[in-house]
């Protein structure tokens, strides 16, 4: 039978329609699914260049405090004062040994004001610092201007790259207190380099010219990531930052974003390229995906490289299953139609639809082994997410070891002050007691014993709640009494609070008063949030208060710290606990101090909440924070 023309022609305009609706269902599926795993990819790679600066922040945070504490030894500033003096020399040299054997560090060295080197950790070694003028390097120059030098590059002498620290050397005190030299320290990273060619990515860190200085890939090593300005290039010759590297560009094929992205870029540097045309070792050249984080305080960046191929692929995969389940949908639907035409025209539909549920079957079968091989790679991914959480877990308990150092740090100068006292007391009295032997006084040579010995014991006092503040504690639980813990947390600030001129009240404390916490965690919050408290109130103008409450709520214990500060702004409520956020100057805080004291709360169960004082009864008129934990009815024993 001769087909009619016209039914024809509505034959050919149909399949042309359903193949047109199918590429459309494949094309926007596409563009869909490329969305979405470009998307999830790119969150997934944060995730970890946040992993990255974290751990290399917490290892960088680790040597903050060392410089000034290295400087607070007395024999320093006598060297810098008697420079040609070799018993000092000597004395200085062992107790620059010293402080590099202890913390671990490649060297320490002292500088007069000129920048000359005048003892070294490294003395006796090859390539000695003894005698060398570093009055070029970045960080000498910082130290003398700001306080505080910090820089990573290529030793000049050893030819070795390292994370310089330096901090200036004092002599004196009050109003007569004057720099005399600087105390520098250098760390290697090295083994955090070596565990990130272990990690899979292409990870590189790089400075605000954009050139790696740390990198997964060793042949990246001081390479810029695109071509170096010639103001740059001269800045980095003129500091001998990485010797003689030639600083080539990894590719001159780069694309740039049209605007500047904060987290492409640090403070005053360059704005790193999206895209790199490079060659990885033992692989062709192609493009690669550039996701940045910002890390550290010198304007430093984690730079993840990614190749875009997989998203595309599996783009590809639900576009073409988008584009096959559309002409499957059509094909029964013309099923369907032929069902009700003639009987030949039904033998026909029934023999399509036959042949239509075969190759059903068939990509059943094939999705069903795509199925199982992706729910394999599933679990794989599972067990990988498992690993980054340890990680995670790891690195959390790392950066609140950090947080305890660099909060000593913060009080190295309050504590200094608080031992120099009785020392220079300990001092005079040892020469009175000298005196007194010769003109044979012994009543009150045993007057300034007495005095001698108690001196000391204040000393240790001190001594002994830095180094119970210290310690890096288990995470286990027990109970813990808040009395205590509180006694110890003042003690530990009470310089601070005296510095500040601010004034503690705490409320009576029952001593049932016990919580399950761990002691020298629960204390890191408690100073944390004192620290806090006494900082808002030391800018108010007239009242400067501090509040401590404790109260019993059914099974829980609340502790509140009210401060007579301004309180805490609106816009500054909804992220006083995001990470690296703070209201405080530059160089007073790192906004961890919050986000630190928030995790330790959680891990025990409990929590941690801020508020203003026309939300609770303190009557200060600033900021509360509410410590909730869970209450013990266990006696413990109290703490020393």
């Amino acid at each position: 039978m001769k087909t009619h023309p016209m039914r024809r022609i509505r034959h050919v305009a149909t399949a042309v329609a359903v193949l047109a609706c199918c590429i459309a269902t494949a094309g926007l599926a596409y563009v869909a699914a490329l969305h979405y795993y470009s998307r999830t990819h790119a969150n997934e790679v944060a995730q970890r260049a946040s992993l990255y600066a974290l751990t290399l922040e917490s290892q960088l945070a680790r040597y903050e405090s060392l410089p000034r504490i290295a400087a607070l030894d007395p024999v320093l500033p006598r060297l810098l004062a008697k420079p040609g003096d070799p018993a000092l020399q000597r004395a200085a040299n062992a107790y620059l040994k010293a402080v590099q054997t202890n913390a671990d560090l490649s060297a320490a060295y002292v500088m007069d004001m000129s920048g000359k080197t005048l003892a070294a950790s490294n003395w006796d070694e090859e390539g000695s610092f003894v005698g060398f003028d570093y009055a070029f390097r970045p960080y000498f120059i910082d130290a003398m201007k700001r306080g505080t030098g910090r820089f990573y590059g290529v030793g000049n002498t050893t030819k070795k790259a390292g994370y310089f620290l330096a901090v200036p050397v004092s002599e004196g005190s009050g109003a007569a207190r004057r720099m005399v030299g600087v105390v520098a320290i250098k760390a290697s990273l090295d083994d955090y380099e070596s565990a990130l060619a272990k990690s899979g990515d292409i990870v590189l860190f790089v400075d605000r010219d954009n050139v790696a200085f740390l990198s997964s890939v060793p042949a990246w090593r001081y390479r810029a990531l695109a071509p170096l300005s010639d103001a740059a290039r001269r800045a980095l010759q003129q500091t001998q930052q990485y010797g003689d590297a030639s600083l080539v560009a990894l590719s001159t094929r780069a694309a740039m974003t049209e605007r500047a992205d904060a987290a492409q870029s640090g403070p005053e540097g360059q704005v790193g390229p999206d895209k790199l045309f490079v060659a990885p070792p033992g692989q062709g050249s192609k493009w690669f995906h550039v996701h940045y984080r910002p890390v550290g305080p010198l304007g430093w960046k984690v730079a993840i490289l990614t190749d875009d191929a997989d998203d595309e692929r599996s783009a590809m995969f639900a576009a073409i299953s988008a584009g096959a389940a559309t002409a499957l949908v059509f094909a029964l639907i013309w099923a369907a139609r032929l069902r009700n035409s003639r009987n030949q025209e039904r033998l026909r539909a029934r023999a399509a639809l036959q042949q239509a549920q075969r190759d059903l079957e068939q990509r059943i079968a094939e999705r069903t082994a795509e199925l199982t091989r992706a729910n394999t790679a599933l679990e794989e991914k599972v067990d990988a997410l498992d690993d980054a959480r340890r990680i995670l877990r790891d690195t959390r308990d790392t950066a609140i070891q950090a947080g305890k150092l660099a909060a000593l740090g913060q009080m190295a100068a309050g504590i200094t002050h608080e031992l120099n006292q009785p020392l220079a007391a300990v001092m005079t009295l040892s020469s009175n007691a000298i005196r007194m032997t010769e003109l044979d006084r012994p009543e009150d040579l045993k007057k300034n014993l007495t005095l001698i010995n108690e001196l000391a014991a204040r000393m240790g006092k001190i001594i002994s709640h830095v180094k119970a503040f210290a310690r890096n504690d288990a995470t286990s639980r027990e109970p813990v009494a808040i009395a205590d813990s509180l006694q110890q947390a003042l003690a530990l600030i009470e310089s601070h609070r005296k510095a500040a001129g601010v004034t503690v009240r705490v409320a009576s404390v029952p001593d049932d008063v016990v919580v399950l916490a761990s002691p020298i965690r629960i204390e890191q919050v408690f100073v944390n949030l004192l620290t806090n408290a006494i900082d808002a109130s030391a800018a108010a103008a007239a009242r400067r208060e501090v509040l401590v409450t404790t109260e019993i709520v059914d099974t829980r214990v609340r502790i509140s710290i009210a401060d007579s500060g301004p309180g805490i702004a609106p816009h500054t409520m909804s992220r006083l606990f995001e990470p690296f956020y703070t209201t405080k100057p530059s160089g007073k805080g790192l906004g961890l101090g919050l986000v630190i004291s928030q995790a330790i709360v959680d891990e025990f169960g409990g929590r941690l909440e801020a508020k203003n004082s026309r939300d609770a009864d303190s009557g200060l008129g600033g900021a509360v924070f509410v410590v909730e934990l869970q209450r013990v009815t266990e006696k413990v024993t109290t703490r020393l």
